[in-house]
């Protein structure tokens, strides 16, 4: 686990953060309900779409964000919900047009570091991520510790090291999906406790100013997506501290259990390589995330993220899992070329 603090210093103790905890509100209605299912408009507009492995990852090839219709954004919407992550290279999108771009989803979210209002410099790094208290080469969803975590989420990458630097996504829709039955009804029945404070006390001990007090709220551990309707883990290495239907010592070890199904989920993950004008735009909740830290030259990385506030994490129980879905009667899957040869892709699921 990589909640580790550096310690209560006298800078921890007289910081006060100015910004109150944003309060629980109900956000607009999902972009992706407005979409046509088989999303015509944008798809059509792809030189090449290419789904880069089963589970998680499409690259649209010859689409430019800046030019997109609203028609187009909602599509997009549908197939980042449908495939966790869909990138694109060479893009001519400037910032202006990517805090455009994003409002069109939402209300838009800040995170607690962040400087400008509107979006997150990320930078590089070659820092050793295995000391103690460094959570920086970590799987993790943003800031999962908010009453409304972000939904959907796009980096764009201004400029890009040729070696190093890339960034790993993987389906908790298909961690879940993987999980035996057994272990599916016991997760379906627990919640889990997201925490900011070690990550807050390790910012003010590096020398940044958070602009919120360190927070914890509840989750349930299994959510459904609100457009597909599966449910999918929503389990976050950096912030998730314990289980409050289980005891210490359960608690600890589901952690570990968590975080090593995580991280043996290359068959789950995308591994995408930036280079400069390439973005990518995921869906947070139901997609766990790292960059690969180390072996370049970090100033040669820097990118701009934007995310809206999404939904309170909820679960249903009618929910289905990945595989049900896809093997449901009524699952409606468009492609049944990619269906019949690996039953992963379950794009066109009936939206309720």
């Amino acid at each position: 686990m990589s909640f580790t603090h550096t310690g209560i210093t006298e800078q921890v103790l007289t910081y006060k953060a100015p910004d109150p905890q944003p309060a629980h509100f109900e956000p607009p209605k999902d972009r992706a309900f407005f979409a046509d299912p088989e999303k015509k408009a944008l798809l059509s507009a792809a030189k090449e779409i290419r789904h880069l492995t089963p589970y998680i990852g499409t690259e649209l090839v010859g689409v430019q964000l800046s030019q997109l219709t609203d028609a187009q954004k909602d599509e997009l919407a549908l197939l980042v919900s449908e495939r966790g992550v869909v990138f694109f290279r060479d893009q001519d999108l400037e910032l202006e047009q990517q805090h455009t771009l994003t409002k069109h989803y939402g209300i838009q979210d800040r995170d607690p570091n962040q400087q400008d209002p509107r979006h997150v410099t990320i930078l590089g790094h070659n820092h050793d991520i295995r000391q103690y208290g460094d959570n920086g080469g970590e799987f993790h969803s943003d800031h999962s510790h908010e009453l409304n975590p972000p939904a959907y989420t796009m980096l764009r990458m201004v400029r890009t090291p040729p070696t190093g630097g890339d960034t790993i996504f993987t389906s908790q829709t298909a961690l879940y999906d993987k999980l035996s039955p057994t272990y599916k009804h016991l997760f379906d029945g627990l919640t889990a406790v997201h925490s900011s404070e070690a990550q807050y006390i390790n910012s003010l001990n590096r020398g940044y100013q958070p602009f919120r007090a360190p927070h914890r709220v509840t989750h349930p551990l299994v959510r459904t997506h609100p457009v597909t309707k599966v449910k999918s883990l929503f389990y976050n290495p950096s912030f998730v501290i314990h289980f409050p239907e289980l005891k210490g010592q359960e608690s600890v070890h589901l952690l570990h259990f968590l975080r090593d199904h995580l991280h043996s989920a290359d068959d789950l993950t995308v591994r995408w390589k930036w280079t400069p004008g390439s973005v990518a735009f995921w869906d947070n909740r139901v997609v766990a995330h790292r960059a690969v830290p180390g072996g370049y030259d970090p100033s040669l990385r820097e990118g701009k993220r934007t995310a809206i506030f999404g939904e309170k994490p909820f679960l249903d129980p009618e929910g289905l899992s990945l595989s049900e879905a896809i093997d449901a009667p009524n699952g409606d899957i468009a492609n049944a070329q990619i269906h019949q040869s690996v039953k992963l892709h379950f794009s066109n699921l009936k939206l309720a």
